[in-house]
């Protein structure tokens, strides 16, 4: 169903991508599809979090990017909780105990 899970929308290929917010069941669908799918989440309580839900980690520490049709699902902090805004980047020991705290995108490679 995806080919990677990341941290944030990671787009390395130039093309035409679709990135929608996932909410309700939609959303909890896609938490249960992550068996099996490399991610590439550096971020250690993130980590932990898509490893938890069957997330492997990926063999690269790089994403190639997506191919036509492909879809990656990403978990960035949600806007306002994250240390970006303050430091400039998101600290690796920014505390995310818990799946509420990420928003979880699905980005789809189009043309």
């Amino acid at each position: 169903m995806f080919k990677a899970i990341l941290s944030t929308t990671v787009l390395p290929i130039d093309g035409t991508y679709c990135v929608r917010t996932l909410t309700g069941t939609e959303r909890e669908d896609a938490l249960r599809s992550l068996a099996g799918v490399p991610h590439y989440v550096g971020h250690p309580d993130t980590k932990k979090i898509v490893e938890a839900l069957g997330a492997v980690p990926a063999p690269s520490k790089l994403f190639s990017g997506l191919a036509i049709g492909e879809r990656a699902l990403c978990f960035p902090i949600k806007q306002g909780l994250s240390s970006r805004g303050q430091e400039g980047f998101s600290s690796p020991h920014q505390a995310v105990e818990e799946i509420e705290k990420l928003d979880v995108r699905v980005i789809t490679r189009l043309e």
